[in-house]
């Protein structure tokens, strides 16, 4: 597991709609390990192996994180801002963030009064750059500018990582080294694993990426909350922890043949693995790839995650790697022979 990748991609900006200047880091990284990368102008990288195989699975691991967006200055300086996917408010004041203008990084901090002791919304969040009026500001940063809180990754006790957006760049990672591995180990069907964009506000990368390669199966790799510490309520989806191995999905998009594959695989192979169940939809890419072309085979396989879109979202390492050992697993043992008909 290249450990220097995953905390280059956790410590990148990619606000949602903003994913371009990382996307060009996996294009470098990826390059030498694949036989095709495409790019779209919607701005998903796609990176395949084996693209001439007739039997092609898709892996989406999107690329974006949730922040927020420059909406207006004000005379005094100060910026507001509106929200790029499903902030959590309350946890912004105080905190400091990075702004992303045209000539480059300004940092600022979230203005904390005892207003905010109350619940706050995105309409009360209001930036402070040390500006000192709008022109001045102007100068730096304009509407539109993507933030992000100024945090970064940290390992922490027992193989625990903490970072601003595991969700998604943890799941990127993972198909990414899943797709490397997989073609170590000999792989012989075509596999794409896209980075996709905008999850988090569109979810129009995986419908691009799904459309233009129509593959055979589809799996989404996403983060999922885990019900390992105080607040949480297994009842809700699945008793899911930290440590115990990657999250198959029981949903009506996912497929049931492609579920048992996975857990057969887990089992033979020894890797540990979880079971969760959201009925319907699912919140992640998985729901758009599902109704490509002419309707496609879907699973969806997630990293257990605590404080999901907070600041310091956590996870496990031994989690990644077991993600990519079953995926890359998984690739391998699957063809155009493999019985995916339902009615079979």
């Amino acid at each position: 597991m290249n450990k220097e990748f995953l905390y280059t991609l956790l410590d990148s900006m990619s606000v949602s709609g903003n994913e371009i200047s990382l996307q060009k880091k996996v294009i470098a990284e990826m390059t030498p390990f694949c036989d095709e990368i495409i790019t779209d102008y919607t701005g998903n990288v796609i990176s395949v192996i084996n693209p001439d195989a007739p039997f092609k699975v898709l892996l989406a691991g999107h690329i974006d994180e949730i922040g927020l967006v420059v909406t207006h200055i004000q005379s005094d300086g100060l910026l507001k801002v509106a929200a790029a996917g499903g902030i959590a408010p309350g946890v912004y004041p105080g905190h400091q963030v990075v702004v992303y203008g045209e000539k480059g990084r300004v940092y600022g901090t979230v203005i904390h009064t005892s207003a905010h002791n109350k619940e706050v919304k995105t309409a009360d969040l209001t930036i402070d750059i040390g500006a000192k009026d709008a022109e001045d500001a102007r100068q730096y940063v304009e509407e539109g500018c993507p933030i992000h809180l100024n945090t970064y990754h940290q390992e922490m006790l027992n193989g625990y990582l903490c970072a601003r957006a595991v969700d998604d760049r943890g799941g990127a990672f993972i198909i990414l080294e899943a797709i490397k591995k997989a073609k170590e180990m000999g792989c012989k069907i075509g596999v794409y694993a896209a980075t996709t964009v905008g999850e988090e506000t569109t979810m129009r990368g995986a419908h691009w990426a799904a459309s233009r390669v129509k593959a055979d199966v589809a799996i989404a790799v996403d983060v999922t909350y885990a019900q390992d510490y105080p607040g949480t309520n297994p009842q809700e989806s699945g008793n899911v922890a930290l440590g115990k191995g990657p999250v198959i999905c029981n949903s009506s998009i996912a497929s049931k043949k492609v579920n048992r594959l996975l857990k057969d695989i887990a089992k033979a192979k020894d890797i540990p693995y979880q079971v969760e169940s959201f009925i319907g939809r699912t919140g992640t890419d998985a729901d758009k790839m599902h109704f490509a072309a002419d309707g496609t085979v879907t699973a969806l396989v997630s990293l257990p995650l605590r404080y999901m879109h907070s600041p310091s979202e956590m996870c496990a390492l031994s989690d990644i790697e077991n993600s990519i050992n079953l995926l890359a697993e998984f690739l391998c043992s699957i063809d155009e022979n493999t019985d995916i008909d339902p009615f079979k």
